[in-house]
């Protein structure tokens, strides 16, 4: 069962694209450097999916009846999973769980924004590939420095 093409968004994969390599690099910096935890990469990157994974509904129901049900549920089960993933440790404070929880909803912002700049740069006149081609570089590099750094801890 496909959606109704009436209820399509105008959020674009570019924009999605865009904003991953961004928010991952921004995850990485808060969770390691405000935070002060460093997470295995999986980790880093289940976060990263879930929060892009708003995409699918945002692109495909943005205009369904059922938007504000939709989009409500997946929040919070994006929080949940959130917590469940970086911030379930014994050994932290409440207060540094808290401050993480914040950082969840300041870290959806940041994606948002992320996505948005991508829009922008679109619409002033960049072709949409151009946005893709930077993604994809960044993307690169930043596994390729990651896993350098990552190698580099790990002698």
């Amino acid at each position: 069962m496909a959606p109704d093409l009436t209820w399509q968004g105008p959020i674009a994969f570019h924009e999605l694209l865009f904003g991953c390599w961004l928010i991952y690099i921004t995850l990485v910096l808060v969770w390691e450097r405000l935070l002060k935890e460093k997470l295995p990469e999986w980790k880093y990157m289940l976060l990263v999916i879930s929060g892009a994974s708003f995409f699918v509904i945002n692109h495909y129901y943005f205009f369904s009846p059922f938007y504000v049900w939709l989009i409500n549920s997946y929040s919070l089960v994006y929080y949940l999973l959130w917590y469940w993933i970086g911030l379930r440790q014994p050994k932290r404070s409440s207060a540094w769980k808290v401050m993480g929880m914040l950082y969840a909803l300041a870290s959806t912002v940041v994606f948002v924004g992320y996505e948005m700049l991508a829009r922008f740069i679109v619409n002033k006149g960049v072709h949409e590939s151009w946005v893709l081609v930077v993604a994809f570089a960044g993307l690169i590099a930043t596994t390729y420095f990651r896993g350098r750094s990552l190698d580099a801890t790990t002698r």
